[in-house]
């Protein structure tokens, strides 16, 4: 379902995406670093850095990496079909083999997790789909920026922990995994430095709990995994300016992002207890607002720190949403630009489902109505294109300070654009030539298939021993 749902829409170009699909295909069609050939032509981009002259994609290099394995088997099969790879198929596999497909295994892995801790097929079912397709880990999973994809990173780092601790157990290849994706995670998006940070806290914890702590085949195992994403990353450094500690935000090719990124880590300076608000609590960009199932958490951690069982993950899901959150309220582009969301806070969203897990069941329909809510509007933000994000963006913000309410972001832009049919490009427009909000259809139509499917296999787990 989650899959399908992902791989339905395919957003469309911006700067921020043209930059990182540059460095992919210099990398694979040219076999440099230099995106000279495409930043002012068919990836336009003034998301860049310069340096010597030449110009390179100033994103972290995550989802260029995989992008890069991608794309090879990809360009592979084209040209041995005969078959022109238009720019729009170009940039509508790598989204969907880097991104898409990467963050839908979120969802099974989370029902997985949530049936063991609930033993409840329904409610599992409703938190995977809520986290999955009820949050900005949708509309942003659907498109070649890093965050879904430091999401899943971050989560399957975290399980392989979880389930070390519930087994009492952990294998040295599970360990370079976990070490793996937690430097990967950092190549992706360079602030979840922090994210691996606590989790590390989480490591220390349960190998303390499994007497593996002074354990030093563990830590080297660890450094390791680790180290492998961040030697590409200081490779990838030396090989265009000569040194391994610089990012390319320190070489902006746009002087006011290069003065931003020049004051405290990156831009992020201390936090800021208004933005903080302004990313959770206000109606126009909060997260609470845009998916509504997530402010039940609050009430989950109530019920989940009576756990004894499961207290060191209420500790770790807390303490990193809250501490995330005001990690980045000192950003000055918390925002994320023109962005429909935060977008920078996608990487913890999965986290939201460990406390909405222990919702007894008296706040089934709440969870319900929530839910679907938070589905709904997350849907059809998927769906909407960015006709008047950018007016609305710049009515609303000013510097790092909300200057007006204009309403949220869901009805000021997009349940016009779906009205009005101002579509992202899909599926339904792409194979079956259906106009405006007619081409979703198709997309619901086969979600309620599969869900009826997902029901009719799951009737004996539900039915009385």
């Amino acid at each position: 379902m989650v899959v399908i749902g992902y791989g339905y829409f395919s957003t469309e170009r911006d700067v921020n995406i043209n930059s990182r699909l540059a460095l992919v295909k210099a990398f694979v069609d040219e076999g440099r670093l230099e995106i000279d050939s495409y930043y002012s032509a068919e990836l336009y981009t003034n998301d860049m850095a310069v340096y010597n002259d030449h110009y390179y994609s100033d994103k972290a290099i995550g989802t260029g990496v995989l992008g890069i394995l991608a794309y090879y088997p990809v360009r592979w099969i084209y040209v041995h079909e005969g078959i022109n790879l238009t720019p729009r198929l170009f940039r509508e596999w790598l989204t969907f083999l880097a991104i898409s497909l990467p963050a839908a295994l979120i969802a099974p892995f989370l029902y997985i997790l949530l049936k063991q801790i609930t033993s409840n097929i329904i409610k599992s079912l409703l938190i995977t789909l809520a986290s999955s397709f009820g949050t900005p880990l949708y509309k942003y999973s659907t498109a070649f920026y890093g965050h879904s994809l430091a999401a899943v990173l971050y989560f399957f780092a975290f399980l392989i922990w979880f389930y070390a601790k519930r087994d009492r157990s952990i294998s040295l290849p599970l360990t370079f995994v976990s070490s793996f994706f937690l430097g990967f995670i950092v190549i992706t998006e360079y602030p979840t430095v922090v994210l691996a940070f606590l989790l590390s806290l989480y490591i220390l914890y349960t190998l303390y709990q499994l007497q593996q702590l002074s354990n030093w085949k563990m830590y080297a195992i660890m450094a390791l995994g680790f180290g492998i994403p961040i030697c590409v990353l200081f490779y990838y450094n030396y090989s265009i300016y000569g040194t391994l500690f610089t990012t390319t935000y320190s070489h902006e090719y746009l002087q006011i992002w290069k003065t931003a990124h020049s004051n405290n880590f990156m831009g992020i300076g201390f936090p800021n207890l208004k933005v903080f608000f302004y990313e959770t609590f206000h109606p126009s960009l909060g997260i609470f607002w845009q998916s509504p199932v997530l402010l039940l958490a609050v009430i989950g951690w109530l019920f989940m720190a009576k756990k004894e069982e499961y207290r060191a993950e209420f500790f770790f899901s807390i303490v990193v949403i809250i501490l995330y959150i005001l990690f980045f309220s000192g950003y000055f582009d918390w925002f994320g630009g023109v962005a429909f969301t935060p977008r920078h806070l996608i990487p913890i969203m999965p986290l939201f489902a460990l406390p909405l897990a222990f919702l007894p069941q008296k706040f089934s329909i709440p969870l319900l109505i929530t839910g679907l809510i938070s589905l709904f509007q997350n849907f059809l933000m998927a769906a909407s294109g960015f006709e008047g994000l950018y007016e609305y963006r710049f009515a609303l913000i000013n510097g790092i300070d909300i200057v007006g309410n204009k309403g949220m972001v869901f009805y000021e832009v997009v349940l016009p654009n779906i009205i009005n049919g101002n579509l992202t490009n899909n599926r339904g427009i792409q194979l079956l030539h259906l106009q405006g909000p007619l081409s979703l259809l198709p997309l619901l139509f086969l979600e309620f298939g599969l869900l009826v499917i997902f029901f009719i296999l799951s009737q004996h787990e539900r039915e009385p021993q």
